[in-house]
């Protein structure tokens, strides 16, 4: 039993080492194609700059010169053979005697050229065909009457070079001679620069650059982008992905309710995965909030209450936001009057609660803006009213500040039956995020899970599975 529970353990541990580097290669695919704009813009910048440059170098000529290696003598067949062979190994020798110093500073006085031996021989190279006694002067100037000149003075000074090595010390024949079988001639068309290769040499670095800086990018990067990253900051569940698309920031009371886009989808799935949280006993008063200002946490409250009464549940949105608050500009009422009356006791509830557009869904607004929320918020005034509002209604949806810069949030969660962290792709830092959940777990809230806003993934997750007008997921 022993060995089975250590088999158990080790392929345990093997699983979750091979989910985490599956994980881990899908978000940096992620990554880069969520930025595969910069890698475009990189190939493109890549292979503009040497296009550039190719434009601005000047063009560089090339001329070629071939001379023909002899070994020995023709006398048979066998003597023939082994001058072949002799020639083949000479070849390379010669080549490389081509640049000497000897061989140039000959050939520019002969050939009367105006150019430093320094600078010919940086234009001159000179190669073998492999298995021939075929040896190729080449020359590169910018000028192709000079390119030609200079290939064919150093063939004519290799020639006379070698035969005057070559020659027996006793005197006699040489024992291996250079001929100049074909001369060079002027080129028509330079040889650099390569405008193509070089183009797309620019371009294929580019790419690779712009991989290397997006990659270099995600490291450095503390910002929250998948759902994959909020696991694995914390032990959150990721109630929804909304898509990262325009309905979701052009929030009008008309955005979900009966609608089928990406974004109504997406929230009509965090109302399916919220039913299933404490099933016993489910959240009827829920916060909302976000760790900073500008994450998405009233579009997410304003988007819920529409889902939970298209299901037919009797909402109440609280715009508990007592600062800033805006659910009543968003559904087109009244902001003047609300939480704030009942909680100074001067209005009755009923008197300031507001009917929106959508049936089963009503406002109690914020009210004015007080000097002290977090006292109005926290004050056992509240905690009636906040039990009074989920005696009248099915759910309770409650828009808070941003946890990071105020307590409002974790003060107004002791009166609710649980809160929603609504994080922004791209725009929540990890920090942020892991503080806010730490912060309102120390205040005992019951954090029933994350909104992944502005999700880019969403968006062809959701592609996928596109319903039909007026369906819906429960």
């Amino acid at each position: 039993m022993a060995i089975d529970g250590n088999l158990s353990t080790d392929s345990s541990v093997a699983l979750a080492e091979k989910l985490a580097t599956r994980n881990g290669v899908r978000e940096w695919v992620s990554r880069l194609s969520r930025s595969w704009w910069i890698i475009v813009l990189c190939g493109l910048l890549g292979g503009l700059v040497l296009i550039v440059y190719s434009l601005l170098s000047t063009p560089v000529y090339s001329s070629a010169a071939t001379l023909y290696v002899t070994s020995g003598s023709d006398a048979n067949a066998q003597s023939a053979y082994q001058g072949s062979l002799a020639s083949q190994q000479r070849v390379v020798s010669y080549a490389e005697l081509a640049t000497s110093e000897s061989v140039v500073t000959k050939a520019l006085s002969d050939g009367g050229l105006d150019i430093s031996v320094d600078e010919a021989r940086a234009a001159i190279e000179a190669s073998s065909r492999p298995e021939t006694v075929l040896l190729s002067v080449s020359a590169k100037d910018p000028d192709p009457n000079t390119a030609a000149s200079i290939a064919n003075a150093v063939a004519a000074s290799l020639s006379a070079y070698v035969a005057t090595l070559e020659e027996p010390s006793g005197g006699g024949e040489a024992l291996a001679k250079l001929t100049i079988v074909s001369r060079a001639v002027p080129s028509a068309s330079p040889v650099e620069p390569q405008t193509l290769r070089n183009t797309f040499g620019g371009v294929l670095a580019g790419l690779f650059l712009g991989v290397a800086l997006v990659l270099l990018r995600g490291r450095l990067d503390n910002r929250v982008h998948s759902a994959d990253e909020i696991t694995e900051l914390s032990d959150c569940v990721v109630l929804a992905e909304v898509p990262d698309n325009s309905d979701v920031t052009n929030l009008s009371a008309s955005t979900v309710a009966g609608g089928a886009s990406p974004s109504s989808e997406s929230y009509r799935r965090l109302r399916t995965n919220l039913s299933f949280m404490n099933v016993d006993h489910p959240a009827r008063r829920i916060v909302v909030t976000s760790a900073n200002e500008s994450e998405g946490k009233t579009t997410t409250s304003v988007n819920l209450g529409l889902v939970l009464a298209e299901a037919g549940k009797r909402v109440l949105l609280v715009d508990a936001d007592l600062r800033r608050p805006r659910v009543a500009q968003i559904l087109g009422l009244n902001p003047a009057v609300g939480l704030t009356d009942v909680l100074r006791e001067a209005a009755d509830i009923e008197l300031v609660v507001q009917s929106t557009d959508i049936e089963r869904l009503d406002l109690l607004a914020s009210g004015g803006l007080p000097p002290n929320p977090s006292e109005l918020l926290g004050s056992q005034k509240a905690a009636r009213v906040f039990e009074d509002l989920s005696s009248q209604y099915d759910c309770v949806i409650v828009d808070t500040p941003p946890v990071m810069p105020l307590s409002d949030a974790a003060v107004t969660s002791q009166w609710c039956d649980g809160i929603i962290v609504v994080v922004r792709a791209g725009r929540t830092t990890k920090p942020d995020f892991v503080s806010t959940i730490e912060s309102l777990r120390r205040s005992s809230a019951d954090v029933l899970g994350v909104v992944l806003n502005g999700s880019i993934e969403a968006n062809g997750r959701y592609g996928h599975y596109y319903y039909g007008p007026g369906t819906s997921d429960v």
